[in-house]
């Protein structure tokens, strides 16, 4: 089972890979950012998510972005909202 700092960081994933399409890499300070969470606890979940072969980083660790595996995770969990403009 993910922690909520792993459904946070997948659900910020998939929203980038919804608009600007597959497969949602953003650089990880971006990530350390958006997310309301200590950076410790986000840098934590990335480590974590690319352990399990959710999220993929570059060769430098300084951006990330889901595999498809992760994409279908952050849908199965809930984590992506449909949301209607």
């Amino acid at each position: 089972m993910r922690t909520p700092a792993e459904s946070k960081v997948l659900a910020v994933l998939a929203k980038e890979w919804e608009f600007k399409g597959p497969p949602g890499i953003m650089d990880i300070s971006d990530i350390v950012a958006v997310l309301p969470i200590a950076p410790s606890d986000t840098l934590a979940a990335l480590k974590t998510l690319y352990t399990s072969g959710l999220i993929d980083m570059n060769t430098l660790k300084t951006s990330a972005f889901l595999t498809p595996e992760g994409y279908a995770a952050a849908d199965r969990s809930g984590n992506r909202r449909h949301e209607e403009s």
